[in-house]
């Protein structure tokens, strides 16, 4: 489903990072006209990088998918620049985009404006496999600013040891893509594990192990 928008950690230890490597979108070109370049680049960064489209011209009336390679310093939040010649002195600017939660950029034309509407995802949702030897109770995430840990998101009354189960995310107007993640072990579990600031726009799966009594994990 989508919304559309105009614009602690106590005796357990964190393993590697292992995510996405790439993130991917449409962009529709409802226009009447042509796009000869695409760009995008962090809000922090003054380098606009290489064309991203696929084809030389973006024709209006078509849709293209476009892909974002992620590395160390790719943030959430992108800005997109679109040209309309080879040497176009006057590109249209967009600024301050989730490109972790979107799904389709739609671009309209009223006049000689350009505007865009996004499609963006309304949930988040990932796999989390229990290679562990232990059951799990319950599972809980929120905002890394936020105080309260909401309802718990496992499907079943119990996550069994080597079981994976698929979870879902609401997002909400306040939901931001790095979440802190909470398991407990008992009913009244006064000694959870806490993960922290795991970055669940780009997660398709967390994998959980044990050693010599220490709860890791790796992320897909």
């Amino acid at each position: 489903m989508k919304i559309k928008f105009i614009l602690f950690s106590l005796l357990f230890s964190v393993s590697a990072f292992a995510q996405k490597d790439y993130l991917t979108f449409y962009i529709e070109n409802k226009t009447s006209t042509d796009l000869y370049h695409i760009y995008v680049t962090g809000t922090d960064s003054d380098s606009w990088g290489e064309d991203i489209l696929p084809d030389d011209i973006f024709e209006a009336g078509t849709t293209l998918t476009v892909t974002i390679p992620i590395n160390k310093t790719t943030v959430c939040e992108q800005d997109i620049k679109i040209t309309f010649s080879e040497d176009d002195d006057n590109p249209l600017i967009f600024e301050n985009i989730d490109f972790c939660t979107l799904d389709k950029m739609i671009l309209t034309q009223k006049g000689k404006t350009i505007y865009y509407t996004l499609d963006v995802l309304e949930e988040l949702t990932f796999d989390i496999e229990n290679n562990t030897k232990t059951s799990m109770y319950g599972v809980f995430v929120n905002g890394s600013k936020e105080s309260s840990w909401g309802e718990d998101i496992l499907p079943d009354d119990t996550f069994e040891a080597g079981t994976v189960v698929t979870v879902t995310i609401p997002i909400l107007g306040g939901t931001t893509c790095k979440q802190d993640i909470m398991i407990t072990f008992s009913e009244d579990d006064d000694n959870p594990l806490v993960f922290t600031k795991i970055d669940f726009c780009r997660l398709t799966k967390m994998i959980l192990t044990e050693s010599k009594g220490k709860i890791f994990y790796t992320l897909e």
